[in-house]
């Protein structure tokens, strides 16, 4: 049987993260009208992006993604590099 502190501590974990998932929700659904909004002015860049540089949309595409999983996990690495020198 759960003590009443740990049980207090428990639910509160369930409530945060109950609130952190519907934010995340929000975003979510807030990003993706943004971008059906401005999908057009989106392919615009892509093309006019990809033409300076020489090359194709797809290429582009392809090097936005692989610097977006650059940054990702340089950000994680961050985080995990804060929370060891950093404890709670």
């Amino acid at each position: 049987m759960l003590s009443l502190p740990n049980f207090d501590n428990q639910r509160l974990i369930f409530h945060a993260a109950r609130q952190t998932v519907r934010k995340a929700e929000m975003a979510r659904l807030a990003v993706h009208e943004w971008l059906n909004q401005h999908d057009s002015e989106l392919e615009e860049w892509k093309a006019k992006s990809a033409s300076e540089l020489g090359i194709s949309i797809s290429e582009f595409e392809k090097q936005l993604l692989e610097a977006a999983n650059l940054q990702t996990k340089s950000r994680t690495r961050e985080d995990d590099t804060n929370s060891e020198s950093n404890p709670d």
